[in-house]
């Protein structure tokens, strides 16, 4: 037997000696493949961020991948090759801040949980997301 089916039926053995109906199961597993559904729909958010001069502009995807980077008329008359690197990688790092926060607020929309941890790293997260997003999947 799987891990994952060993822990399924361990947990039926669980909910019988504890008493739970099939009806009430039924529930539990109808909310958790709501959640589940829930998480999994944070890879449709997108976030938008520019560097600080406005020049360059990048949207990442819900799992942190950079999904579009525009570079102004300006940024390509204006910047050497060092200056628009270094802009292309602040506007992705405020990007991928940005996104850090809109997916701590979904999450704590859908779990009701004000106690997530803001001292977890934006890469950390990001790659504990894209974790247990596939596992949804």
């Amino acid at each position: 037997m799987t891990g994952d089916a060993e822990a399924l039926a361990a947990a039926a053995r669980d909910a019988q000696r504890q008493g739970y109906t099939e009806a009430s199961l039924r529930q539990v597993q109808s909310r958790v493949n709501e959640l589940n559904e829930r998480v999994a729909s944070l890879r449709e958010e997108s976030v938008s961020a520019s560097d600080g001069t406005g020049t360059v502009t990048v949207r990442v995807t819900g799992d942190g991948e950079v999904a579009e980077v525009y570079l102004s008329p300006q940024a390509i008359r204006d910047l050497d090759a060092d200056a628009l690197g270094n802009a292309c990688v602040e506007a992705v790092r405020e990007a991928q801040t940005r996104l850090a926060a809109v997916l701590g607020e979904r999450l704590r929309e859908i779990t009701g949980n004000n106690g997530v941890d803001q001292t977890v790293s934006l890469r950390q997260a990001l790659d504990e997301f894209r974790d247990a997003a596939g596992r949804a999947s």
